[in-house]
This record gives structure tokens, C-alpha cells and sequence, in this order.
């Protein structure tokens, strides 16, 4: 069976069954949809959630496939507690893509008079966001030098039966293609698919070099290779197993007014003057699922977790092969603080790898590094090694004026720290303890009388 959402929605309901929630009562696509995912929030849940029916359109919606570490795991097909290092070894194996004449994806196709997307369920997510979105949208687009085809996840607002406001980030991919076409004058091709096998959305977030075709990538992560058709009106392939595509092309210098809208910094991404995406056409599947990912909401955030975990994992080992494990928490929105554990084989380390891990990505505002004693992804632990191990005026490093993000509520300009803008100070804290001088043992029960305990037997 080819590794597609369907697939993965069974593999959930059948090995995760408590995580895998059907509500058959109708749901408003305006708010209430999310309000639902919202209140298991508030209750600590996070289940994957299926609406059967969705008021004004024929698609039923699934939400919150990424909102779980232990989905992830699913999707990636690895150990939870082993996860990035896994997805490491399976995102640089690259299974080469496979054409097909056909596919599923191309069982209702849309296009000229009869093009209008008011059937899909168009989902408005969080209070002030300027209307509905597609937020699970994974747009293809291929460098018209090279040819290599990229993915990516870019907000779409709706705007009208063929019509879209689109922000592609100053330092995407995406972008870097289409100002190639807006030099001439032309408007770029470009498609986007909604709802597939994780594996295969996920691959849009990965931090593989420019130039490298991301569907050998994705064929990788699945364990198979990517069955791609061609596009109706556009030069591209997309998958055929994909559940909606539609097609496209971005006006060439055209810009209108886009947002606010719920982002994955938990705050509202303010109104600007983004990108305008034409739709020339539709397809998808009979009886069609619609995914979309909750934004501004874990869900979004998780949905980059581990692919940002591992790019910085490898950038931080170039510099400290040492290095043990990382963690993007959601405290941090899976974006914003690093936490890196090494083994301190010298003095100084700490700092190299405080500097290497501020510029393994550019989102990165803190990082915090900690001995190989320290399990990061327990925050407690870190905060504990911070609280117990830090002299600030020796252990912090601060970058002042580095690129952050334009999305980050606190970046500001060049010119201002009064202006908005995407510049901001990174800074580190070197948690470990010295090499060269004695450190006081920490205290606990011997490990052999709590550690293997079935407490059960106890009670």
C-alpha cells in the first residue's frame, strides 16, 4: 500500500488508537473547528482530530497531525526516543522519484470556467486573522537554472474563487526562485498540495542544500520512492498521491495587502504587502481529505521540530563532534532557543559550541549549552544546570544586530531599534561545568533502586 495521509490515518488509529479522535457533530470552519482542537489543548491533549463534516463543503478536515512527538516518530517511521538521530540517517539515504502517468490525485480535475475554490473547506484559525488560510499547503517550484525542484509551507490567504495572498520569507527558497523570474518580468509557476503521508509534507521543512531535488529527499523519509504526475497547467510534477493540488503562477511584482494572521510565534503576524498566487486549476482525489495544520498552535510548531533539530545538530558537530543531543523546545515555539548537550572534553568548548549553535540557523535567538549529564529535553534540567552551574559575566555571549526572522515580535530594524524589522541580539549561555577545577557531585538515590522500579508493586 503507497505511503500516502490514508495510509497514515490508519497507522494511527490502529497503533495509536487514544490519540485518534472522530467528531461526526458539524463544525463551523470559522473558529469552531480549531476552538474544538483548542479545548484539548486546554485539557493537555493533543489528539489527532478528523471532522467528519465540515459546514459548506463536501471534504471532512483532519487537524493536529503534527502536535505529538510520538506521531512524529510515527511519520518518520523511527523510535520516539532515538527520533532525530534516526531521521538524520533516513533524510540523507535519498530515493529517487518515479513518474506515472496518472494517479489518484487526478481523479477530479477543475479548470477554466468551472474553476472556483469555494468548495474547499476554508478554515479561519485564530481571532484577528484577516480570513480563512490554507496553512498546510506545500508548495513545489522548480530553479529555472537548474531545474531542481523545492518545496515549501507558505501561508495562503484566501482572497476570491482563484485567488490567494502568499508571504514567502525574504530567506526561502521559494524566494530565490521567483525573484530569478521577476528579474524578467515573468511570473513564476508554482503548485501546492494538500494532505499526504507526514513523511512527505515534512519534507517542505528539511534544511537540505539549494539545489538538491527535495522529492529524492522525500522518497528517503517515506522508505519509497515519490510516485509524481504532471501538473494540468504548469510545468511541474507533484505527487500523485497527494489529495488536492492546485495550481498556480505568482504575479511578477505584484504585491497586495496580506494578514494579519496567527503565527508560530503565538502572536499575529502583522498586515503586509505580500506575494499574489493566480490558481489556473484543481485536482484531487474522489472523496478527497482535507489536512490542515492549527496555527499558531502546537501543531504548527512541531511540524519543523525535528527537521530543525537535525540541521542544527549536524552544523553544531562540524564545529563540536562532541556534541550529544539538541533540543528546539515549544517554549521556544520549536524556533527561538536551542538546547545542546555535549561532552566537555576542554575548556572553552562551551563557547564554541554556544557560537556554532546561534549560527546553525538563523532563528535561533538562545541557546543553551549543558554537560552530557543534563537531559535536554527536560526543561527542568537545563533550567536546574543554568541555576546551578552559570556565572553570567563569564558564561553569556551576546551577538548583537543578526538576522532573526521578520515574523519575530521583537526583531527590529537597522536603522531603529524602534522600528520593526529582522534584525535581533542572539545570545548564549554556557551551562557546563569546568574541567580544570573541581565541581560538587550532585545528590540522588542510588540509580539501581528507582531506576527499573515497576511502581505498581508498590501500591
Amino acid at each position: 500500500m503507497t505511503k500516502d495521509l490514508r495510509y497514515f490515518l490508519k497507522e494511527v488509529e490502529d497503533k495509536q488508537p487514544n490519540d485518534f479522535v472522530r467528531i461526526k457533530k458539524e463544525v463551523d470552519p470559522k473558529f469552531e473547528l480549531c476552538g474544538v482542537i483548542r479545548k484539548f489543548q486546554d485539557d493537555g491533549r493533543y489528539p489527532l482530530v478528523y471532522f467528519e463534516k465540515v459546514r459548506g463543503s463536501k471534504f471532512p478536515v483532519v487537524s493536529n497531525l503534527f502536535a505529538s512527538k510520538s506521531r512524529l516518530a510515527l511519520g518518520f517511521g523511527v523510535n520516539e526516543s532515538t527520533l532525530v538521530k534516526d531521521y538524520m540517517a533516513n533524510e540523507d539515504k535519498k530515493i529517487p522519484s518515479k513518474m506515472s502517468s496518472d494517479g489518484p490525485v487526478k481523479e477530479n480535475i477543475i479548470k477554466g470556467d468551472n474553476l472556483d475554490l469555494g468548495f474547499l473547506p476554508h478554515i479561519t484559525h485564530n481571532e484577528k486573522d484577516a480570513g480563512p488560510y490554507i496553512t498546510s499547503g506545500v508548495s513545489v517550484f522548480k530553479d529555472p537554472d537548474t531545474g531542481a525542484y523545492d518545496t515549501g509551507i507558505f501561508r495562503l490567504m484566501y482572497k476570491g474563487k482563484n485567488k490567494f495572498g502568499v508571504l514567502y520569507g525574504d530567506y526561502s527558497k521559494a524566494m530565490h526562485v521567483i525573484r530569478k523570474f521577476e528579474s524578467k518580468g515573468k511570473p513564476t509557476e508554482m503548485a501546492f498540495f494538500i494532505g499526504h503521508h507526514p513523511a512527505s509534507t515534512l519534507t517542505s521543512q528539511t534544511k537540505v542544500p539549494l539545489g538538491m531535488d527535495e522529492f529524492s529527499v522525500m522518497g528517503g523519509l517515506l522508505g519509497e520512492p515519490v510516485d509524481l504526475v504532471q501538473c494540468e497547467t504548469v510545468d511541474l510534477h507533484v505527487p500523485a498521491f497527494a489529495e488536492i493540488v492546485i495550481e498556480g503562477h505568482v504575479l511578477a511584482e505584484v504585491r497586495e495587502p496580506e494578514a494579519p494572521f496567527g503565527e508560530y510565534t503565538w502572536y499575529y503576524g502583522l498586515e503586509r504587502m505580500s506575494h499574489v498566487l493566480e490558481v489556473t486549476a484543481v485536482t484531487h482525489r474522489n472523496n478527497a481529505i482535507y489536512h490542515d495544520i492549527f496555527s499558531a498552535h502546537a501543531d504548527h510548531n512541531m511540524a519543523a521540530k525535528v527537521q530543525r533539530e537535525a540541521v542544527v545538530y549536524k552544523r553544531i558537530k562540524l564545529a563540536v563532534p562532541s556534541i550529544k543531543d539538541v533540543e528546539l523546545p515549544l517554549s521556544g515555539t520549536c524556533r527561538h532557543i536551542a538546547y545542546v548537550s555535549i561532552k566537555k572534553d576542554y575548556d572553552g568548548l562551551g563557547k564554541i559550541a554556544s557560537l556554532s549553535a546561534l549560527s546553525a540557523d538563523p532563528m535561533i535567538k538562545i541557546a543553551i549549552i549543558v554537560d552530557d549529564d543534563i537531559n535536554v529535553h527536560n526543561e527542568q534540567e537545563v533550567m536546574w544546570a543554568v541555576a546551578t552551574r552559570v556565572q553570567a559575566d563569564r558564561a553569556l555571549t551576546i551577538v548583537p544586530e543578526a538576522y532573526v526572522a521578520e515574523l519575530d515580535p521583537s526583531a527590529y530594524s537597522i536603522r531603529s531599534r524602534a522600528d520593526r524589522g529582522s534584525l535581533n541580539t542572539k545570545w548564549a549561555i554556557d551551562a557546563t561545568k569546568p574541567i580544570d577545577q573541581p565541581f560538587q557531585e550532585s545528590a540522588d538515590v542510588p540509580k539501581q533502586y528507582w531506576k527499573s522500579i515497576d511502581i505498581s508493586n508498590y501500591l
